[in-house]
């Protein structure tokens, strides 16, 4: 379904490690490195899910500024997470003054990034290896079920914090909308939810990703035919890509019109100096079962668990023949959506139908010009999204103030 995303990858992984990493070092850092190398400090937690899955998550406790707006005591705690394919990296990557984690730790935030199992991050487990096809045997729905808690609680017990505002983006919305849906305990420990790009139902996706959704069937049975578990995770293939397609004079207009088709029509807001930055930490991976579930919801419109391909094991798994459905209706926190007219994996009619419509507590924010990746790098997203999210946790913080 995003093979698109990794032959980008493949691409500027390979024009760009050879004499451009001296002007872009960022290219070949870590998280870690790039909270580092923007002088913020930083720190790493081991979480551990209740499935085995071990997550590094990052915390960046303060940020430079000393004259923000409001300095709170204790600083409010934001969460930010991810989408499909990405890693903590997505919100560190820009420019210090464009990057989403370093505008709010310099807006006087406690600032958590998550990662998800599967990905650069999360390949590890208290028993299982990522060669072992036990490990890979998860979707979104473990995502929100093990990961978002385990990463939430810790965040909440470090900081010693009662709750924390929550932002996520394309998956990290769908994951925490999904995790709402059915816990109100965990509804208990987020404030207010910010979902960027947010994906519940795709049945109206458009785009290339629209075609291979119609192959993932196909593709899954090659996969498991092939015993093919995780989502690019070759190094030798792409060496073999870079080696066959990377000609540097091609390759920025070619990875730029890969991630329009992907994302939706060029809104004239990538930097394209950075693009070999982004495209570095891009794909970040995660497992074949997940791309199918995504593939799953672009097919039949609902916004439900994983399809086990039949009846007799959906009851098996479910205690029913079909999966269950995440109902948002169910959720009581109240929700930013910040929405793109370009948006081709978000579409606008989706977020209606599945969001806007249902939610019981909503705010909207309808972005003109804005594709899926413009949420994380668009040279308009810090005026047009973050300071408003800013904005928005500073008004509830007054608010709250005045009410104590």
């Amino acid at each position: 379904m995003f093979t698109f995303y990794g032959f980008a990858s493949l691409i500027f992984v390979g024009v760009y490690t050879e004499g451009i990493t001296a002007r872009d070092p960022e290219i070949l850092m870590n998280c870690s490195q790039l909270i580092g190398y923007w002088e913020y400090p930083m720190e790493e937690h081991r979480v551990v899910t209740e499935d085995g899955y071990i997550l590094k998550i990052y915390r960046i406790p303060h940020g430079h500024s000393r004259n923000v707006m409001y300095d709170f005591t204790p600083k409010p705690v934001v969460f930010i997470q991810h989408g499909l394919l990405s890693s903590c990296a997505d919100w560190i990557s820009n420019l210090r003054n464009e990057s989403l984690a370093f505008v709010f730790a310099d807006a006087g935030f406690d600032v958590w990034l998550g990662n998800f199992r599967g990905n650069t991050y999360g390949r590890e487990h208290i028993r299982l290896n990522t060669t072992s096809h036990e490990f890979w045997q998860f979707s979104w729905d473990q995502m929100a079920e093990y990961d978002l808690p385990a990463m939430v609680n810790m965040a909440l017990n470090v900081s010693g914090a009662e709750h924390l505002y929550y932002i996520g983006h394309s998956e990290g919305a769908m994951t925490v909308f999904a995790k709402l849906s059915n816990d109100q305990e965990f509804a208990k420990k987020l404030k207010l939810v910010f979902a960027l790009g947010p994906v519940t139902t795709v049945a109206h996706i458009k785009g290339v990703l629209s075609f291979l959704a119609k192959l993932t069937p196909q593709i899954a049975k090659i996969t498991e035919l092939f015993g093919i578990d995780e989502f690019l995770p070759d190094n030798k293939f792409v060496d073999f890509m870079k080696e066959l397609f990377c000609k540097k004079h091609v390759a920025v207009e070619l990875c730029k019109n890969i991630l329009f088709l992907i994302a939706g029509p060029d809104s004239h807001q990538l930097n394209t100096t950075r693009v070999p930055v982004y495209i570095s930490h891009t794909s970040a991976g995660t497992s074949v079962r997940n791309i199918v579930h995504f593939a799953q919801l672009a097919r039949n419109g609902h916004y439900e668990m994983y399809d086990y391909g039949s009846a007799a094991k959906n009851i098996f798994y479910y205690g029913q023949a079909t999966p269950p459905v995440y109902d948002v209706r169910n959720i009581t926190v109240p929700v930013s959506l910040f929405w793109g007219a370009e948006d081709w994996l978000a579409d606008p009619q989706d977020v209606v139908d599945g969001l806007l419509s249902k939610l019981k507590t909503v705010t909207s924010h309808f972005l003109k010009g804005f594709n899926h990746l413009d949420f994380l790098w668009g040279l308009r997203a810090t005026k047009m999204v973050y300071d408003v999210i800013r904005d928005e946790i500073y008004k509830d913080l007054v608010i709250d103030n005045l009410k104590s």
